[in-house]
């Protein structure tokens, strides 16, 4: 994907969209992992619940505790889930898998559908029932049994960001994309892609840069910086129910996907 969709950051991009989006924020859950890992080694996932381009990351006995009920699972290069165990640290949660991975892709997956009903009226978005989702993902690497050929990546939960890009090259051994280059996603709402609705790609460096789908869900950004670039997306599903003898009038799907990017260090001028 090339030419409008295809959006880097600018200075002057970011600090527009930067003040609206920093006034629009709030608490979404976030997973990071290496790119990549040796089949060998076990595979450390880290489940956060903050704000990433604010460098909020909750801690336990306080807000962190509001989202013990998440759920995370990992999908192999088969498509098989198996369930991840997470315990509580001081401000996230880990998970860790055994070793003998198969070798190929890796979607971590999470889930929070028990928030507490919130009355935001003041900010006029009625009561509303929270959910939350993220996606992550990384490749298990073993000398000469790399798999090119990847399954085709599916929507898992109801609201999704799906990594289009394969980031897999098998001629320099890379597993992630590089600065500069293109990242395509695409957003889809119950297997249905969600047109023209604004996606936020935070940056590791604190700034913002807001995106939009195309008619089939698609958007595309260019990274300038290694490190974690968290995407988040929020739909307003009107669906009126009741959650522990609560009434809201909407649900609140909140979804992040996060990918990592490699790239040259980047070094301070003297």
């Amino acid at each position: 994907m090339t030419g409008k969709n295809a959006i880097g950051f600018s200075v002057a991009s970011i600090l527009s969209v930067g003040l609206m989006a920093s006034a629009a924020s709030a608490h979404f859950i976030w997973i990071e992992t290496p790119s990549e890992n040796d089949r060998k080694k076990e595979q450390t996932v880290a489940l956060y619940f903050g704000e990433y381009q604010e460098f909020i990351r909750e801690e336990a006995g306080g807000r962190l505790d509001s989202v013990d009920a998440v759920k995370a699972w990992v999908l192999d290069p088969k498509g098989a889930r198996q369930a991840l165990s997470l315990e509580k640290k001081t401000n996230h949660f880990v998970g860790v898998l055994s070793p003998s991975c198969l070798p190929g892709r890796y979607h971590v997956m999470a889930e929070n559908t028990e928030a507490e009903v919130q009355d935001l009226t003041k900010y006029n978005l009625g009561v509303v029932k929270p959910q939350f989702y993220a996606r992550s993902q990384f490749v298990c690497v073993e000398a000469t049994r790399l798999r090119e050929r990847d399954k085709e990546i599916e929507q898992v939960s109801e609201l999704d960001i799906i990594p289009l890009t394969k980031s897999i090259n098998l001629v320099t051994g890379e597993f992630a994309p590089r600065t500069g280059s293109e990242v395509v996603v695409q957003v889809s709402f119950k297997k249905q892609p969600l047109a023209s609705t604004a996606l936020l790609v935070h940056s590791p460096l604190g700034w913002d840069k807001e995106v939009r789908t195309d008619s089939q869900g698609i958007a595309s950004f260019t990274p300038l910086w290694p490190g974690h670039y968290v995407l988040e997306l929020v739909h307003v599903e009107k669906a009126p129910g009741e959650f522990k003898g609560k009434q809201y009038n909407a649900v609140r799907h909140r979804a992040t996907t996060t990918i990592a990017v490699g790239g040259p260090k980047i070094v301070a001028e003297k």
